[in-house]
This record gives C-alpha cells, structure tokens and sequence, in this order.
C-alpha cells in the first residue's frame, strides 16, 4: 500500500511547474480573525492571547485530536489519554474553556475527562482562532479561561470569490498505518452559494517510541460530513448547514480485559447565521445565529459487551446581535447582544451513573465598545448572566458577571504595547454540582458539590508586540488570581468499583493564583537567492498553585521551549522544530512526577500548478529522535506514552 501511496505522489510531483498558485483554502478569507472581534479584523496580532493557527501550520500538525494540533503554541497546552486530548489554555481546562464551531458551541463532552474527544474532526479545519485570556463576553462563562474557535463555514459570510471550487486531500501516516483523506466542494450561482465537505481517518495502534511495539488499544475512526447553503449579496446574507460526526476509538489501560475502554462518539448539528446591513444613524447591522447540536457516545470495557455508561449532550443557542455606529468621537464602534443556551448533558448507565441528566438554561446581555483616543486605543466590555442548573434531585442558580478592558498604544510604527485587566466569574459545571460515580476510563470516582459557589477571575496582563515583514516578537505575562477556584483532587481513598481500587476525586473550593510568561519571536537571518531563511523561538513558563499554603494545583501542564529553522520561497517551504517539555515535579495532590521530554520535527512542502489544478505535496517527520514522552496525567500515565517516530505523506489539491 505504501508503495503504490508513494508513487501516485511522485508522479504527482513530477506534473509540478515553476510559477505555482497559492491558494491556501477556498473557504476562508486569509488573514481575518473574527472570533474576539465586533466584526472581522485583519489586525489580530497586536492584541493580547490572539492567535490565528491556519494553513500550513494546520497541515503540519494536523492529529485525530485537536489538544495534540495545539499544544506547542504559546499558552496552549493538553493532556490526553491516547487519542482524546483537549486544549487547556494557561493551565485551565475543562470548563473554563469554551470550544467553538464556527463561533457557535460544539455539542461535546469533552469538558467532562481527558479521555473525551473534541467533536470535530481536524481533516476539514481550515483554521483555528484562540483567545488566551476570558472569552467570556461573547460566549459565555464557559470561557473563562479562552476560547478556541475551529472555522471549515460551510456558511461564507464574504461573498465568494470564485463561482466554483475544490478543494481534495489524501495523507498516509506510517505510525498505525493511518489513511486519511478529505474532500470540500464550492459552487456559486447569482448570490446562492452551496458548499459542502466530507473526510474519512482511519489507523491502527500508534508506535511508540524506542521500542517496535504499539500502544495497545489505540486504533482510531472517524468520519464526517456536512452540507450548506448560503444568501449572500455582499452586504446581507443569511445560511444554514448541517454536518455529522462519527467515530470510534480505544483507549488504553491497565492490564487486563476490563481495563480497556473503547467509546463510539457521534455528533449531529444544524446551524444557521445571518446579518442584516441597517445603515441608519445608530444602527450598522443585525446579526442572528443559532445551533442546535445533539452529541453522545457509549463507553465500554473489556470485550465490547459490557456497555457501562453513555455520555451525551444536547445543546440549543441562539445570539442576537446589533453593530451601532459612533456614538461619539472617542467611540469607533460598539456591539449589543443577547445569548441563549440550553444543554441537557448526563451519563448514566443500566448498571451505574456517573451524573443523572442535568439541564442548564443560561440568558445573558452583553456590550462591548472600541474606542480610540489620541494616547491609546481603549476596549472595554461587560456581560451579566443567569445560569441555572435543574436535575430530578437538585436545582442551583447562579449569577455571573464580567467585565473586560484593553489598552493599546502603538508608540512608534510597528512597536505595540497592551495592558489587559479583566474580572471575570464562571458558574460550576454538572459534573462538579452533582456527579455521583464512577468514570471507568479515568478510573476515578467522581463526587460533586452542590454548595460550590462561582469562580471569580482577577487577570492582569502586560505584554509587547513588533512586527515588520519577516520579523515578529511578541512577549505576554500575566497573573490570574482566582477566588473560590473549583478543583478537582484526589483525596487520598479509593473506592471499590466492580473488584478494582478507583481513586476518590472530590470538589472544593479554594483561592489560587496563575502567573506565566510568554515569548515567541521570529527572525529573518538572510536571503538566498529567492529563499528566506528564518529562524524562530518560543519559551511558555506556567505556574499554577494555591495560595494558602503555595501547594501547586493539580494539572497543570509543564513549561516548555522550541527553536525552530524554515527556508522558504513561492514554491517551497522547509522547516526544522526542536520542542522540549520540562520536568514537571511541583505537582497536586498524589500526583506523581513527570519527566521531561524532547521532540524534533521536520516537514517539507511543494507548492504546484498545472493547468486548472494546483496544490501541494507535503512530508512530514515527527520525533526524528524517537524519545519517549508522556502527558503530565493523574490517570493511567504508567500505562499510556505518546507517540513514537512517524512519517506522514500528503497531497493537497485545488481545482
């Protein structure tokens, strides 16, 4: 198989031409971050916690998890078990991160364990946007920490520029004999646009590394799909799109049958958009959107017949929205809104529960005002939100509020400094509410609080930006005191769960600080010929514990540094990366040491074009060195490794 792989891309290449047509994706508009903006802005790299991962970048990193595509960013962390991470940003997870579809909630579970996937499969992301820092203002207490937005719209809201489009992708990754492939198509007529998108990943058990074996029970699927049609005449549009997720993947354990969990997730959403352009004194326009999303998925052990609990989560929201005009001077621009959700999210089973099916309705105002003044440009924003929670035994209402401020000033041409203060609260999730049982793929035994109260934020950020053509830096510290942080830690006890010793986590509340720095940089070393030669480099220091006794909290991710060497031009595109994790020995409650890992990567990229088709060719190199490292985990990182040496082939095509 791979021989036949291997040579389809070399007849490919051989097809290529010198003058090759860059055209990175045909669904979305280059360089706009949209997630953390009143509206769509190409001017996202001076303010503070954005980061816009897309094109190459994605490619390159592109796993089965979004966690894993993420983690050697500035600020970006993950902890897995496997296949299943999620992003944690600046030490936070969970709940405190809200995940976006397109800027709209992903119906998932993922809050809910480090053994759950995010609902989306990376195959058809055009690009990610991230917001380190509370995304809450816009998108709920759920943001808390950040938002991470995955954006493939199947809705454009720009006109297309092109009446047709296609967009295939076919890769081959030698660890687990991973095949993937990926197909986007685009067809225009008058103002209707139809867009649509479908992907299959399919592999084995991964490599592991230093060694010829495999992690046991570590095969993955995953398919998806979706469909949509959108109005768009330049100024107003209104779509709607409908997509399907399924998949299946094992995770590992212990030995024995009965430690071994495979979980069969599938998702199903319909989502709509839609602005109107207003054009009056105060108005500039009305946006709508909603979703309606239904996710759930089976756990089981051993053999495949014990079916033990089944997640899920069905979710309905719906934002509405005014852009006003100036309404003095000093104001640019400014947005209102107001925000609905509703989740109905449980796990229970025939035999045992882990939380009864939980409902929280949430309803919420929020403003947001640019303003610009002659020292500095100002943001500020608020939000005042109702939670409620209800299950068949207990019923909690909470009150959060937020408030968000940002001060920028450009004090010479391509030199930006920002200061950043934020108050922030989120409300406690189900889980740390009401949980009541066992989670088999954890081995933990989960018990919640019902007299939790809110989380409060206090987050302070300084930080410095310089870009000019090639060359970049970017530093960022901060410091986050939370009052009544809501951990979850082991107390010590373990629970007897069907013969096996389960590790008792229990829900408390104390006071705890977030300090970190961030540095990345790049620089442009010289020119030969038509190559730019560049060098980069990034250093994330993280430190997260309690302030009452300056005992560390628990997962929280190591420190880490890369450096990395690219040569590029129009066509070619050459990059070296060397990442090391650090030891992580200031560590929670009966956490164990983890040790430092180091990872060196390389890929190589071939632009091409000829005649109506052009796309490119990639090779990647992931841990050359072939070391082995493991995620800073509580649970079963004894038994779980991440992946050893691979090599991944991918074609790209654009028609």
């Amino acid at each position: 198989m791979l021989k036949k792989i291997t040579a389809f891309i070399a007849a490919s290449f051989v097809s290529t031409t010198a003058f090759a047509e860059k055209l990175e994706s045909i669904f979305v508009a280059p360089d706009v971050f949209v997630t953390s903006k009143i509206k769509p802005s190409t001017d996202f790299e001076s303010d503070r916690g954005n980061i816009l991962f897309e094109t190459h970048d994605i490619e390159v990193k592109k796993q089965y998890s979004i966690g894993a595509m993420l983690k050697d960013l500035p600020g970006i962390s993950s902890q897995g078990l496997g296949n299943a991470t999620r992003p944690i940003i600046r030490g936070m997870s969970n709940s405190r991160v809200k995940i976006l579809q397109n800027s709209s909630s992903l119906s998932d579970v993922s809050e809910f364990g480090e053994d759950h996937i995010v609902g989306y499969d990376p195959m058809l992301i055009d690009k990610i946007e991230i917001i380190k820092g509370p995304g809450t203002l816009l998108y709920g207490n759920n943001g808390f920490a950040g938002v991470v937005n995955i954006i493939n719209p199947l809705i454009p809201v720009d006109k297309p520029l092109r009446e047709q489009d296609v967009e295939a992708n076919f890769g081959y990754r030698t660890s687990g004999g991973e095949l993937k492939t990926a197909l986007k198509f685009g067809k225009s007529v008058d103002n209707f646009t139809v867009r649509g998108a479908g992907s299959v990943l399919s592999s084995g058990p991964y490599d592991l590394a230093n060694t010829s074996n495999k992690q046991p029970n570590s095969s993955k699927f995953l398919s998806s799909g979706g469909i949509g049609i959108t109005y768009n005449d330049g100024e107003n549009y209104f779509g709607i799109a409908l997509d399907k997720l399924e998949a299946a993947y094992s995770l590992p354990g212990g030995e024995g049958e009965e430690n071994l969990t495979s979980l069969n997730p599938t998702r199903n959403t319909i989502s709509f958009k839609s602005s109107l352009a207003l054009k009056n004194n105060f108005f500039e326009k009305f946006n709508l959107e909603g979703t309606v999303s239904e996710y759930n998925h089976a756990e089981r052990t051993g053999d495949g017949n014990n079916h033990n609990i089944e997640f899920f989560n069905d979710a309905y929201e719906i934002k509405t929205s005014f852009n006003h005009n100036s309404l003095f001077n000093e104001n640019t621009d400014g947005l209102i809104g107001f925000h609905f959700q509703n989740k109905n999210q449980g796990a229970e089973g025939a035999e045992e529960g882990h939380l009864t099916s939980t409902k929280t309705n949430t309803f919420a105002l929020f403003v947001l005002e640019n303003f610009k003044f002659d020292l500095f440009d100002l943001d500020l924003g608020g939000r005042v939100e109702s939670v409620n929670l209800k299950n068949t035994a207990n019923e909690k209402g909470f009150f959060p509020v937020a408030f968000s401020s940002t001060i920028k000033k450009e004090f010479i041409p391509n030199n930006t400094a920002f200061l950043g203060f934020d108050y922030t609260q989120r409300a406690p999730n189900p889980v740390e509410l009401f949980a009541n049982g066992p989670h088999h793929a954890l081995e933990n035994f989960e018990v919640g609080n019902s007299n939790l109260g809110k989380e409060s934020s206090y987050n302070v950020s300084l930080g410095y930006n310089y870009d000019e053509n090639l060359n970049r830096v970017k530093i960022e510290t901060y410091m986050n005191y939370i009052s009544d942080f809501i951990a979850a830690d082991r107390d010590g006890n373990t629970v007897e769960v069907e013969g096996e010793d389960f590790n008792n986590v229990i829900h408390e509340q104390y006071d705890a600080i977030f300090t970190g720095l961030e540095l990345t940089g790049q620089y442009a070393v010289a020119k030969f010929n038509d190559f730019d030669f560049l060098t980069s480099f990034m250093v994330d220091f993280l430190k997260g514990y309690r302030t009452s006794n300056d005992k560390a909290l628990s997962r929280i991710p190591q420190s880490k540094v890369n450096v990395g060497l690219q040569l590029l031009n129009e066509n070619w595109d050459a990059g070296l990366n060397y990442n090391h994790y650090f030891d992580k020995d200031f560590i929670g409650p009966f956490q164990t040491r983890t040790g430092g890992h180091s990872r060196l990567d390389f890929d190589l990229t071939r632009d091409f074009s000829y005649s109506a088709i052009s796309g490119h060719l990639m090779f990647t190199a992931t841990n050359i060195l072939d070391v082995v490292g493991r995620d800073h985990l509580e649970s079963k990182k004894e038994q779980v490794q991440l992946p050893g040496r691979s090599f991944m082939f991918m074609l790209k095509l654009f028609y």
